[in-house]
This record gives C-alpha cells, structure tokens and sequence, in this order.
C-alpha cells in the first residue's frame, strides 16, 4: 500500500486568488502534475480537507475539475472551509464512497492490509471541530468490528492540543472522544489531520497523530505568538507506505528544486591530480 495524502487546497474561483496574491489554482494543478508523474505509482490520493477557501459553488467547479485529472482513486473529508452541501454536491463523482448525506459522510476503504476509515469533523458555522455521536458510534462499529486489524483514522481537525498557539484554539473540540476509542482499540495506531498547514506529530497511547503541510500556503509553527500568520515555505505531502505490515510515513516536498542525481563516487571522493 501506498497513499500520497495532500490537504488544504483550498481552491479559489476561476481567476480568483488567494488572499489577494497567491495564484492557488496554478498551484494545485501543478501539484496534480507532480503526482501524476511519480515514478513510484501510489494506490490511491488523499486529501483531508479544506477542498476550496470560502465554500462556493464556483471553487468547487474549479477542484472538481483539477482534481479531476488525478490518475487515481481519490479519497477525501471535508474542513472547516468547506461547505458540506456543495461539497458532496461537486465532489462526489470524484469520491462515491462519501454517500448522499451531507451530514453523515464518512466511509472505510478496506482494500489494504490496513483499515482506513474517513471521518467528517467540521461543523458548520465554526472553525472548530466537532464529532457528531453518530460519527462517535460509527467509529466505534468500524473499530469493534476491525479485530487486530492496524487501523489509521483520516480526518481535518486534530483531536489533540499541539502546542501551536494559532491552530489549537480551533482543534476538534471533543477530540478526547476519539483519544477515548485509541485507549480502548490497540488496533488504532494512526490518525492524520489537515488543518494545521504544517508538519506536526505526536503520539498518544499507541496511535502516532500527525498533521501536515497544504498544497500551496502554510502556517508557521508559533508557541506563544497567536496572531493569524501564514507563509510560502515549500509546500509537502505526505507519503503512507506499508512496509513489512508496519506504516512508514514521509515528507515528500511539492516544491520545485534541482535534483535528483544518482550517487557517483568519483565525484564525492575527488582523486587529487598530482
């Protein structure tokens, strides 16, 4: 199993830009083209989250049209910025395992060794996150029934406190609902979170949670400083690979840069000329 897990495209208009300056649009679709072009085909895309900026029909024309030329299966949750409604409305050819229902979507892919299961944590109205109990339950289902079976849980929101001053205001609010379930399921061993537009991990019992950078834009890890910062520090996905029946996860930049070489060793152990 390999998945490239992205998050935070948050797509804007046709010819509209975010924030005023950054040409969001090209930027994704340039990221599809890198994907596109891996050497080292993955299973299937992820996003969690944070599809378009401001939730209008008119940006989801545009995801569904760039996401669109992925070459694979596509497996994707909704954020805080999205509108549930639209949402499913636009995306869901892209991604059928999301159902009819607006306010219940959450779905297992078991087509690997390990279980992934998608959860919806926004709430409409704030930037926070929430677990509704049907999700809760759902959860709790798919967990019982999953045996010994590794598990990785995909949602937008973190569950848990990070340390950063500016995204943990607007965490999942009843995160410990779900930190509830990893001390009761051993076979809970990841959970994975947009949000946070920037590479953060920790663990909690046996389940190692991590949220990662977006597609384009990010936010600067600040301990103290609350104020609303964001960046253009080289953009990153992540990379799930299943390796001896344990996960392996790693940054792999979505920036432009020289490279790769193959080694050679007459170049790295030059030999004098006498």
């Amino acid at each position: 199993m390999l998945l490239a897990h992205i998050s935070d495209t948050h797509f804007r208009s046709q010819g509209q830009k975010l924030y005023g300056f950054i040409d969001i649009n090209a930027g994704n679709a340039d990221v599809v083209s890198q994907l596109n072009a891996l050497t080292e085909r993955p299973d299937a895309v992820v996003i969690s989250g944070d599809i378009v900026n401001c939730g209008h029909p008119a940006e989801y024309q545009v995801a569904r049209q760039i996401l669109g030329y992925l070459r694979y299966p596509l497996y994707i949750i909704p954020g805080n910025h999205d509108d549930k409604t639209y949402f499913l409305e636009y995306l869901h050819p892209l991604c059928p395992q999301l159902g009819n229902d607006p306010e219940n979507m959450r779905y297992a892919i078991d087509d690997y060794p390990m279980r992934l299961l998608f959860i919806d944590s926004s709430r409409t109205g704030t930037s926070k996150g929430w677990l509704t109990e049907e999700t809760l339950a759902w959860l709790e289902t798919q967990l019982s029934t999953s045996g010994d079976k590794p598990t990785a849980v995909f949602m937008h929101h973190p569950p848990i406190a990070l340390g950063s001053a500016q995204m943990d205001p607007i965490a999942c609010e009843n995160g410990y609902r779900l930190l509830e379930l990893v001390e009761r399921f051993p076979s809970l061993v990841r959970i994975f979170c947009g949000h946070n537009h920037c590479l953060i991990m920790t663990q909690y019992r046996q389940a190692i949670i991590a949220t990662l950078p977006g597609t384009v834009h990010q936010v600067p890890y600040f301990h103290e400083d609350k104020r609303p910062y964001y960046n253009m520090s080289p953009p990153a996905c992540l990379m799930h690979r299943l390796v001896d029946n344990h996960l392996v996860s790693y940054l792999h930049s979505l920036a432009h840069y020289a490279g790769p070489w193959l080694y050679d060793e007459t170049i790295s152990y030059p030999v004098d000329e006498q």
